[in-house]
């Protein structure tokens, strides 16, 4: 795998209304760094969803996650829920394909059939969670403008700030975002924090990580809260018991496999 992060990807976009935007090289630059560090080739997880109301009721979704490179480097993601019985069976599946372009499939058990999302769709809640299905897939570098504004000390440690802008006005219909502020370590190029933005410039969501699990030679982001400020709602995504390079199967990243439910 190419980053530790790079499955959930939480960017930032504002109203492009045909400006053509400059782009930092230093801001480039340390988002590439950040989002491309050598890893491994897969990953597989035990992963919760845990969701919370204002009220801190809880609802948790028990997850298998698969993840994995093709030969070509385009990455894969399989997640299947296991519990609880109104979402067992539930399975998405992620592709990257040749153009860039991410392939989004979600398998309903109660319909028994494969239903893709569409670009236009990406910027739903994934699973009644506070992330989106664009979230939950590999983070595009080109969708986005990076500047350097400013820097700041974070439990301790210098962080860069970097705003993202959108490349196109598409991003920003798919998605929804207006804007999104990204701390980055200035040692590690750990990302944990973001707050991100609606389309209408005021703050809707941050994001925190929680904790950062060593696998190797890279910081893997295991436990992350993302907050939808505007609704006191909140959703947790935590891994444990993770292995790396278990040579999974081709099978597992494909429509066919998906609809098997299990």
């Amino acid at each position: 795998m190419r980053n530790c992060m790079r499955w959930i990807w939480l960017v930032t976009l504002a109203l492009a209304g045909g400006i053509t935007y400059g782009q930092s090289p230093d801001a480039t630059g340390i988002m590439t760094a950040a989002l491309t560090g050598s890893a491994w080739q897969d990953m597989q997880a035990d992963m919760k969803l845990i969701l919370r109301t204002t009220r801190g009721e809880e609802r948790v979704r028990d997850v298998a996650f698969f993840s994995s490179d093709t030969e070509e480097d385009l990455s894969r993601m399989l997640m299947r829920f296991l519990s609880p019985a109104d979402v067992k069976g539930t399975g998405f599946l992620t592709l990257e394909t040749a153009s860039g372009e991410d392939e989004r499939y979600l398998y309903l058990p109660a319909l028994r059939r494969v239903k893709k999302i569409a670009a236009s769709g990406s910027g739903g809640n994934f699973m009644s969670s506070d992330f989106t299905y664009y979230d939950i897939g590999e983070p595009k570098l080109e969708d986005w403008v990076y500047s350097l504004v400013g820097e700041d000390i974070r439990d301790g440690r210098p962080h860069h700030i970097i705003e993202c802008l959108p490349a196109s006005e598409d991003i920003l219909k798919d998605t929804g975002y207006g804007k999104i502020v990204r701390w980055v370590d200035q040692e590690t190029l750990n990302i944990p924090y973001s707050e991100i933005y609606d389309r209408g410039q005021s703050k809707w969501k941050v994001l925190d990580v929680l904790s950062f699990e060593r696998i190797g030679d890279v910081d893997f982001a295991s436990d992350m809260v993302m907050r939808d400020i505007q609704t006191g709602h909140s959703s947790e995504i935590t891994f444990s018991n993770i292995e790396v390079d278990q040579g999974i199967p081709d099978e597992f990243f494909t429509v066919r496999y998906l609809q098997r439910g299990r």
